[in-house]
């Protein structure tokens, strides 16, 4: 059963309600769902729908963030949640390096369209810290992942293309085949943990769960998104090693179903996992585009040691290279980098960086590992997937669940508000 964290102090109790009747909750919610409700729109209506969904998107933001900041400002909440400083000074650092910006206007509308999602996501978390038990918040953080990433699974169902060998490189249903392969890696592994670890979870979102992961199981091997079998794989292992509350038949059984399905897929030549294999080592033959331009980034860097501090500029590692490299040819530059890690060190320079690593990332992989891995295998999409895009930009399809999970280990360590028991009703 979940806990809403509640403070003792009488006058404080109106604020702090069970999540369903809570609306900086289903706003918090309502955010994450969506950008993959925008994604659908957009692959369904040719980016039409972007004139809307983009305006409607901000407008959700700013109420949130009214509606947050107003019904805590009895508490001056800005000042609560001591590691919100680490958000802070990020942000702070960032602005101080955008005047050496190769493209200055760029990475100012960049970065200043990311400011408010960071302060909402941060404060959100803090705010449900203070209302709700920290591992309490973490299962409904999870429903909330597993629900907005099972609506492409079920967007596939209605598509007609359930019979589909690889969707490598094509859209269906209004996603492309990478946001199937994240979507239902991001599906299956919190399914697994809800199924696992949350006792009250309502029988709809259970038999949700039931139905759809045969069908995201199969999307995803079909996806030919290497990152999403990747993740997936890791997610599993993580279960394999270090599950502590499963029987081991039935660890050895999930191991042989997951055997088999890899010989089946290895086994006919037109499958996606055996065309993105022969792609791989053919890129690992010949050099892959994207690595190429990385190690470009990379020597530009080393020849010109200013930029180890500056950085090119949020957004504007391509401004640099073609200035810093006058003979080097722009068409080459028609690819990204598709990695946020890379994005924020050459945009933001190896201080910067190395600062989001350590309090961002690498904190939430270290505190996983102590306090949750024995029970959770929910983390590897979230962190590894931002390798496969690039997740500073609060419209990406990851966006949300890599900055709520890094959020929500920034601030575990805080000592929470004493509360008493109320149970707070299904999602």
């Amino acid at each position: 059963m979940l806990s809403a964290t509640i403070p003792i102090e009488a006058p404080q109790k109106e604020l702090l309600q069970a999540p369903k009747n809570d609306w900086n909750w289903k706003l918090f919610a309502i955010n994450i769902g969506s950008v993959v409700i925008s994604y659908w729109l957009a692959g369904l209506t040719g980016m039409a729908s972007n004139i809307i969904t983009k305006p409607l998107r901000i407008v959700l933001l700013v109420g949130s963030l009214y509606y947050l900041f107003s019904m805590t400002r009895k508490q001056i909440f800005i000042f609560k949640g001591r590691n919100s400083w680490k958000m802070w000074i990020f942000i702070l650092l960032n602005i101080y390096v955008i005047p050496f910006s190769f493209n200055f206007f760029s990475s100012f509308e960049k970065f200043f369209n990311l400011i408010p999602f960071l302060i909402y996501i941060n404060y959100a978390i803090v705010y449900l810290y203070r209302n709700i038990e920290k591992e309490d918040l973490l299962i409904l953080i999870l429903r909330v992942f597993n629900l907005v990433y099972g609506f492409p699974v079920i967007a596939f169902l209605f598509s007609g293309s359930v019979g589909e060998k690889d969707i490598y490189g094509d859209a269906v249903g209004g996603f492309a085949n990478n946001h199937y392969g994240w979507a239902c890696a991001m599906f299956l592994l919190t399914s697994l943990d809800l199924y696992r670890n949350d006792s009250s979870l309502s029988s709809k979102h259970l038999w949700f769960i039931r139905i759809l992961a045969p069908l995201a199981v199969m999307l995803l091997s079909i996806s030919g998104s290497r990152s999403g079998y990747l993740t997936f794989s890791l997610g599993f292992l993580i279960f394999i090693l270090r599950n502590s509350n499963t029987h081991l038949a039935i660890k050895l059984f999930s191991v042989l179903l997951v055997f088999l399905l890899i010989f089946q897929l290895y086994g006919d030549q037109e499958s996606a996992l055996n065309k993105r294999l022969n792609k791989t080592e053919k890129q690992l033959k010949e050099g892959e585009a994207r690595a190429k331009l990385a190690n470009l980034c990379f020597e530009s860097m080393s020849n010109y040691p200013e930029t180890m501090l500056t950085g090119f500029g949020f957004y504007s590692f391509k401004d640099a290279l073609l200035r810093l490299n006058p003979n080097y040819n722009p068409r080459k530059l028609k690819i990204n980098l598709h990695n946020s890690y890379y994005e924020l060190l050459f945009g933001s320079g190896y201080l910067i960086f190395l600062f989001f690593l350590v309090f961002f990332p690498l904190r939430s992989i270290l505190i996983f590992a102590l306090k949750h891995s024995s029970k959770y295998v929910f983390l590897p999409p979230v962190i590894l997937i931002p390798l496969f895009e690039n997740n500073f930009n609060p419209g990406q399809f990851m966006f949300f669940p890599w900055f709520v999970i890094m959020f929500y280990y920034l601030h575990y360590s805080e000592t929470q508000t004493p509360i008493y028991s109320k149970k707070i009703m299904d999602l």
